[in-house]
Order: structure tokens, then sequence, then C-alpha cells
């Protein structure tokens, strides 16, 4: 899992564009979520799948979670990736494949109206110049930002975020964990 310079948990891009869309079909929960995967080494065969990563917690409240998970008309499958931590694998919906085929291909602004919104909903995002609301949007000052990073114009029709980096959206042994996380006490309150 990578960290910023503050050393705060870096979502990839899967988690903040593809999460929201299981949240339309079932509650889902991000206490404990570590991070979401478009694809894992330890399960090749599956594609068009979202794989969340949890931080396993034996409290009651999680477990009965996992159970509710496995319930979920679109899981497919669950497995340990490690003694810390469980995967729960979800099938993408057939009637939002558009939507994922275009976050595959880096196409944010592309995105349904409504489904921006749910986006902002399910991030509790409320600024207008919030950076996943720039990127959804093609925010004129991001592209302004790109173009100083990069000492170039960008045309006004490109996206102002990249394609989504398949080493940080496929679920790889560098992302296992060496180390033992402590378990929250608490994970849903």
């Amino acid at each position: 899992m990578q960290r910023d310079y503050e050393g705060r948990l870096m979502r990839n891009k899967s988690f903040t564009y593809v999460l929201p869309m299981l949240a339309l079909y079932f509650d889902v929960k991000t206490e404990n979520l570590l991070n979401t995967y478009i694809k894992s080494a330890d399960k090749p065969k599956l594609t068009n799948h979202l794989f969340l990563l949890y931080k396993f917690s034996g409290a009651k409240v999680f477990l009965e979670y996992e159970d509710f998970l496995e319930k979920e008309e679109l899981f497919e499958l669950s497995y340990d990736p490690d003694k810390h931590h469980v995967m729960f694998a979800f099938k993408i919906p057939d009637s939002h494949k558009a939507i994922y085929d275009q976050f595959i291909a880096g196409k944010y602004s592309e995105f349904p109206q409504d489904y921006k919104v749910h986006i902002f909903k399910f991030h509790g995002i409320k600024d207008p110049n919030h950076r996943v609301a720039q990127v959804l949007f093609k925010h004129p000052d991001l592209r302004e930002e790109w173009e100083e990073a990069l000492e170039m114009p960008i045309p006004d029709d490109a996206e102002v975020s990249s394609v989504p980096d398949m080493n940080l959206e496929i679920y790889t042994e560098k992302f296992k964990y060496a180390e033992p996380l402590k378990p929250d006490k608490n994970p849903f309150e």
C-alpha cells in the first residue's frame, strides 16, 4: 500500500472511480477497506471484476459483514491473500460495463452525469474544486497545472488525468503485507 509524504494511505483510481459503482447495488463499508483492484494475480481468470482488500477483523460486526458480502448477487468469491487480510471479488454489473470500460480507457469525463454525482456522494465530495471533480469535468485549472508540469500544451479534448496505472490497479505480490496490522476493535463504528 502506498503512502503519501504525510504517511496517509494512498488509494488507487479504482477505489475512487469504480468502487462507488458497487455501492449502487449494496452497502459498501470502507472501514477496514485498504484498497480495490480491477484484477488479482492470485485469480488471473477473473476479468471485469472489482477486488476489495479488507484488513481482517475477528470482531462480530466484521464477520457479519463478510457474510453479508458473500450473499450479494455480484459476489464472485473471497479468499485470504495472507493471514491478515481478506479479498472479495465482485462482478462488474452488465448495466455499468460501459462506465467500467471508460474507466479502463481513462475517459473519466465521459462518465454519465448521474454516475459522477454518485461518485461525489459516495466519497462525500462537496467542494466543486476537489481534485476528483476537476478530473470528471476536465477543469481548466487542472489542465493548466498539467501543462506547466509537462511544459507543453494539452489539447482541449484531452482528459486531465492519466489512464489507470495497471501497476497500481492489479493486486500482485508487491501489495501483500509482510507485517501483521493491528485489528480494529470497532471496525464499523
